[in-house]
């Protein structure tokens, strides 16, 4: 019994070898995705998610009301290899931009107006 233990420990291990060894080369190859805010037909709307890996980003969507830029909502949300769409209005800022960062990239979008904005 201490062999078939002592083999699947080593086989654990090995198989966590490879794994550390591959995360690097798919960060390498993995990009954030986040589109400019689309304003229209009475909503907003937006694309978010990664290319070539999966991992989670982080995001906020930010407030530009005061003259200055506050974080209204933020979260994480995981992606794999994919690219999500998003759509929102009146629970939306007035004026917002959106920000996501993945690792060491950085997205934030140009501001726009919500129109239907509550306020």
């Amino acid at each position: 019994m201490r062999k078939l233990m002592s083999a699947v420990g080593a086989g654990a291990l090995l198989t966590a070898g490879l794994f550390v060894g591959a995360a690097p080369a798919q960060a390498a190859g993995c990009t954030l995705v986040q589109s400019e805010i689309y304003n229209g037909a009475n909503m907003i709307a937006w694309a978010r998610g990664l290319e070539g890996c999966s991992g989670d980003v982080y995001w906020e969507i930010q407030s530009g009301d005061g003259g200055g830029w506050q974080v209204a909502e933020s979260g994480t949300t995981h992606y794999d290899n994919q690219t999500v769409s998003y759509y929102g209005d009146v629970e939306l800022p007035c004026y917002l931009r959106l920000y996501a960062k993945f690792g060491t990239q950085e997205k934030l979008t140009q501001p726009a107006r919500n129109d239907n904005c509550a306020g």
